[in-house]
Formats: C-alpha cells, structure tokens, sequence
C-alpha cells in the first residue's frame, strides 16, 4: 500500500505540476486586481454583409429553427472573421427582424447585430487582455466544459496529492508528530485569518 501511494504522490503531482503551477500564480494576480495590465487589450467594430444563402433565411415563431438557423450565422463568423466564443446565445426579434448574436470567452466578448431584412451585420469585438485571460481561465469563466473538465480533475488530483502525502507522513512514526502539528497549525491560522477577515 505505502509502495502505491508512494507512486500515486509522485507520479500525480508530476502530471499536473505546470497546472498546479498556473492555479497557483493565478490566484496571486487574482487576489490583487489592482495590478492588471493593459497588455494585449483590444477592440474593434466592423460591418459585414452576409453572404446571400444566409440572408435568406426566414426566421420563424418556432424556438428551435432559431436556434438552428442563428448557429448556421455564428458558424458562419467563426470561421469566415474568427470569431470566438465557448459560450453563444442569440436574441431575435420579430418586429425589428433583428437577430442579436453574444458570444462570451475568457476575457472577451463578440457582439454580431444583424438586420435580417439587408442582411447588415454590426460584429463588436473586445478582449480584456492576457492578464485577465489568465484569471479567467483561474475562474473557468466562459471557459467551456472541456476546460471545467480539466479544473475538475486538477482538484482530485490535489486531494490524490494531499491524503497521499499524509498517509506518508503518518507511516513514519518519527516523523508523525511534527507532521501533524503542522497541519494543524495551517488549520489553525487559516481559521484564525478567516475570523480577522469578518471583522
């Protein structure tokens, strides 16, 4: 058993150490907002025309075909002006003929308005920059399931990592009393800096 844990310790740690890495300095830049930087931010506003298959489509009261017809659209600008975006929902409006298309990605946003009836499309574009990319991704936010996945496993791998590590410790008999003293002093000063955090 020790031998596995053993392996388990290493071997886990190794295969996220680069993700343990950048949760690790993320969350330094995420616990002091105050230093973001402007490096990388960018925005811009074009106007497009979409091509005349796409203007011809006929939006209809039934939620389904919009769907299905606004994702032929965002299909449309993600690959003809790269747009990105792992999270997409649309607006339609029946009066206006106006289809409103958001997609949200760490950092950023895009923005397409497009007036069905001359086929008009006002894509907006904004990235906040590398710095909040980073503690966006920290955060999972508009990240994706795939990236979520990978949080996911990243936290059960510091849990493998953590009982693990004690376990280890714990067989050592010389040094089991220390090991434990520290551990309850982390809990104990982390308890203590949460109670001086509420007043």
């Amino acid at each position: 058993m020790s031998r596995f844990l053993r392996w388990l310790h290493i071997y886990v740690s190794m295969a996220v150490l680069v993700v343990f890495v950048f949760f690790a300095l993320t969350g330094i830049t995420l616990n002091h907002p105050d230093w973001q930087l402007d490096a990388g931010k960018q925005s811009d506003s074009v106007q497009l025309q979409l091509p005349a298959q796409l203007a011809a489509l006929e939006f209809s009261d039934d939620q389904l075909q919009q769907a299905a017809q606004a994702q032929q659209i965002a299909d449309w600008l993600r690959t003809e002006h790269q747009v990105q975006g792992a999270v997409f929902a649309f607006v339609y409006d029946a009066d206006e003929r106006l289809l409103e298309l958001d997609f949200k990605q760490p950092a950023g946003f895009a923005n397409a308005q497009i007036e069905l009836e001359s086929g008009t499309v006002e894509l907006s574009r904004e990235f906040g920059g590398y710095l909040a990319l980073l503690n966006d991704l920290h955060k999972g936010r508009y990240a994706g399931t795939a990236w979520k996945w990978l949080i996911d496993v990243v936290a059960v791998a510091c849990l493998l990592f953590a009982f693990s590590g004690f376990y280890l410790l714990w067989r050592q008999p010389g040094r089991r009393w220390w090991g434990v003293q520290c551990a309850l002093t982390g809990a104990g000063v982390m308890l203590l800096v949460y109670l001086a955090a509420l007043h």
